[in-house]
């Protein structure tokens, strides 16, 4: 097996960054747990296959020891291709194979500089390196691509570590930045965005290291380290029956806490950003540690507002949180409520999200419901095409409630899709998707409510038992060599149990399965008028550059007050036409969203730091002027180097 027979494997790769934790409790990868740097992990060796194809890599002495320290326990397989249907285990062998080739007597041995022994003695000569082999696996991931070989990379451990880097940083003019899951990076650096916000050279910091976890149940808190995913907390906190609002499953808290503040599904009930915290521990630029608690900080909840406030990197680095915890109710159900058109769903979303209703409220397109809950990428696409053709079934209101909310929200409407329908169509989608053409659908499709005919009528059970929904039924799409071990991974009840989807949130990562995309949107007021214009002017530029894209979802907080949107461009990474037409949109939408009222681009939002939402959304600014406009773009010019 050559390099170049699984260039494509390695090409397809999205950096999800699902093969670091155990979420189909099958293990972790050994080489990756015990070494740490992303080189020794699946998704850094296909980034090292990449470089060696391409020429742009030399083999050093620190190769043998990456290939040597993974023992092709298949791992990684499994778990990429619940997520991609990728097979990263064949990249591994190939690896291997091409190594055994080399002469060991010629391979580079990599020389510690001055910078390279000082970091080690802040964090131990193993946690610290300048090989060129360790750094291409952050290729896409922190180093922008085609971009020298100029990094450091090092692991610290402790906060007082992360500290004495910066220091030492500062103090001989080396640019740094900090890694967390590395994901955001993975699908913007591939954009107009690696100008802003790739690193040319200097210290990349994998912070994957400070990974200590503490739930203290009596008090629902629970204080992280910045190498904690948001499923390990999810899992740790679930075993006191306790809850974290968190990101998708691969994220790191502490970072997600930083950038994004943590925008979920949960957000209308939970809150967003500094609602969900109690303390964090932080390095600023100078390589001071401060808590947000400390008595002299200076205001942690100012942020800069208006046209040239955008920030790309939050400012100084989170080592630690200390997050707040909420109870798992025994009650708790999901239910969906579909709509064939975006503005009965906006209705409904927010008159529920004014009340409190439900614990998770979320508006999500056919799109999104289709890639969470079909195994590949065809299902993915049959099920969206049949919901938009015979079923008039375009967007659903998913809520996560219990059932005292549950019943209100049957009183209000026709249809739901229950949770045991939502079971029924995750393990009959393959056969569901089969359905395409069918006598069924077109029946179907001929009544005047056929999403009533289907979840409530006989119909109903007519679809069960074609379905035939089984574990064993779903594990026939995965390769042959896979099928019993995902029969067992299926037969779990949470792997179809809605309300721990919802809350472990594995499935956003299937979005990532084989290309990237690019989100795009905002914070907003819970206006229909405004949300329905916003989209309607994201799907237009869409078009315009002829992207595949689709409304993702949108999230309500503040009691229904705002929402959060992200409208979702589809690209294939691989293709430099396809990422030259992304960029333009990213572009267009950055400055049509600034001429629109009641609307902050995620730009303008996001990355803020730690800093309160109310010091930015109250109020929301006004459209900007043509003179701002000018202004505007001479800003991004200048940002993004255009």
């Amino acid at each position: 097996m050559t390099l170049e027979s699984v260039l494509t494997i390695a090409e397809k790769g999205t950096h999800c960054g699902m093969c670091k934790i155990d979420f189909l409790g099958s293990g972790l990868c050994p080489a990756g747990k015990k070494h740490g740097f992303l080189a020794y992990w699946p998704q850094g060796r296909m980034e090292i296959v990449k470089a060696l194809a391409a020429g742009t890599l030399q083999p050093t002495e620190k190769l043998v020891d990456i290939v040597n320290a993974c023992p092709l326990c298949g791992m990684c397989d499994k778990q990429c291709n619940f997520i991609t249907q990728l097979r990263p285990e064949k990249v591994a062998a190939a690896l291997k194979e091409y190594v055994n080739t080399l002469d060991p007597k010629k391979l580079k041995k990599t020389s510690a500089d001055e910078t390279v022994k000082a970091l080690q003695q802040i964090v131990g000569e193993q946690w610290a390196t300048n090989d060129p082999v360790i750094q291409t696996a952050y290729v896409k991931s922190i180093i922008p691509p085609h971009t020298p070989l100029n990094y450091y990379v090092v692991m610290p451990k402790t906060t007082q570590e992360v500290a004495q880097i910066i220091k030492y940083a500062n103090k001989h003019n080396i640019p740094y930045m900090p890694r967390s899951g590395g994901t955001m990076l993975s699908y913007t650096l591939t954009t107009v965005l690696s100008t802003a916000i790739g690193l040319e050279h200097g210290i990349i910091i994998d912070l994957l290291r400070l990974n200590h976890l503490d739930v203290d149940p009596a008090n629902q808190i629970a204080t992280v380290g910045a190498g904690i995913t948001a499923f390990d907390l999810q899992k740790e906190a679930y075993k006191h029956e306790l809850r974290v609002n968190v990101a998708e499953a691969g994220a790191h808290i502490c970072a997600n806490l930083a950038s994004t503040g943590i925008c979920t599904t949960w957000g209308n009930t939970y809150g967003w950003a500094t609602d969900n915290y109690i303390d964090v521990e932080l390095v600023d630029e100078e390589g001071n540690i401060l808590h947000q608690s400390d008595i002299d900080i200076k205001n942690p909840y100012s942020a800069e507002h208006g046209l040239t406030s955008i920030k790309l990197t939050p400012p100084g680095i989170v080592t630690s949180a200390t997050v707040k915890l909420y109870p798992v109710f025994k009650d708790e159900d999901a239910v969906m409520v579909p709509f064939e058109n975006l503005a009965d769903a906006v209705d409904f979303g927010s008159y529920l999200a004014k009340r409190d209703i439900g614990l998770s409220l979320v508006i999500m397109s056919r799109k999104y419901l289709s890639e969470f809950i079909s195994p590949t990428q065809k299902i993915a696409n049959d099920f969206e095409y049949i919901a938009e053709h015979y079923m008039k079934l375009n967007y659903v209101v998913a809520i996560v409630c219990h059932k005292l909310d549950r019943k209100i929200i049957e009183d209000m409407v026709d249809v739901i899709i229950d949770s045991a329908m939502m079971k029924t169509l995750i393990l009959g989608s393959p056969r569901f998707s089969k359905l395409k053409e069918s006598e069924f659908l077109k029946i179907l499709s001929e009544e005047e409510n056929p999403l009533k005919a289907l979840f409530t009528g006989p119909i109903r059970e007519h679809l069960i038992k074609a379905l035939d929904a089984s574990p064993a039924q779903i594990a026939q799409v995965f390769d042959p060599d896979l099928r019993d071990f995902f029969t067992k991974i299926y037969a779990q009840p949470h792997m179809t149990n809605v309300v721990w989807l919802h809350a472990f949130r594995i499935l956003p990562s299937r979005l990532l399965r084989q290309r990237m995309f690019i989100p795009r949107g905002g914070v907003l007021k819970a206006d229909k008028k405004i949300i329905l214009g916003f989209v309607d002017m994201l799907s237009e530029v869409g078009k315009k550059y002829h992207h595949e894209h689709a409304l993702g979802y949108i999230n309500f907080f503040e009691h229904g007050k705002f929402c959060v949107l992200e409208y979702d461009y589809y690209y294939d990474h691989n293709n430099p036409e396809a990422t030259k037409r992304v960029n333009k949109a990213i572009l267009e939408t950055l400055e049509r969203t600034l001429m629109m009222d009641g609307i902050i681009g995620d730009l303008h939002f996001y990355f803020k730091g730690l800093f309160r939402k109310e010091h930015i959304l109250y109020p929301i600014p006004k459209a900007i002027s043509k003179d701002e406009q000018l202004l505007f773009k001479e800003l991004i010019g200048s940002i993004l180097g255009e």
